[in-house]
């Protein structure tokens, strides 16, 4: 491994430890919360409904399983195949956040905003902080666009290490909706 790969290797382990870092520290808040809240969601506060939650986490899986293909098809060469599936990768991260987008705009709708207590303010914290990751794993998305489009040596290591930004996106997502909206 050349020393510039090490060098962007140990650069994207940096920022990966520092959003783990980031959501650990919001989840040991929830779990704070939520262990002592005599009932969760608190009285009052309907359960969020599944049915947009598991539609991001769909959609966000399969868009990891087509980054990991970008990955495959960069290690062959095949980079007219990477940018195909860098395409669908990135499509279905638009539709992860026009599903967050709908989730935000359904909590409205059933009263629940910002400002309506802890179960709200954690629902909107957790969600928009990872959108805000979401919409910079896009941005590296499109940064990858351009680098296979004219691929140099360096293709790979920037492959790997955008392909690590959204797998690492998309744990954080499952946690998310294992411990914000199914328990």
């Amino acid at each position: 491994m050349k020393r510039t790969d090490l060098q962007s290797n140990l650069a994207m382990t940096v920022v990966l430890v520092s959003g783990a870092m980031l959501f650990i520290t919001l989840f040991m808040g929830y779990a704070v919360f939520r262990s002592s809240a005599a009932t969760w969601p608190p009285v009052g506060t309907e359960k969020v409904s599944l049915w947009l939650p598991f539609l991001s986490t769909v959609l966000i899986a399969v868009s990891s399983w087509f980054c990991y293909q970008v990955r495959l098809d960069v290690a062959r060469k095949d980079f007219t195949a990477a940018r195909g599936h860098l395409t669908l990768t990135t499509a279905l991260g638009v539709a992860f956040m026009m599903a967050q987008s709908g989730l935000w705009f359904y909590l409205k709708s059933t009263g629940v905003f910002v400002t309506s207590g802890i179960f709200a303010s954690v629902m909107y914290g957790f969600t928009w902080i990872h959108a805000v990751h979401v919409v910079l794993g896009l941005f590296a998305l499109g940064y990858l666009h351009w680098v296979l489009r004219h691929p140099t040596d360096a293709a790979m290591q920037k492959t790997i290490n955008v392909e690590k930004f959204w797998h690492f996106l998309g744990v954080v997502w499952v946690v998310m909706f294992l411990g914000l909206f199914v328990f």
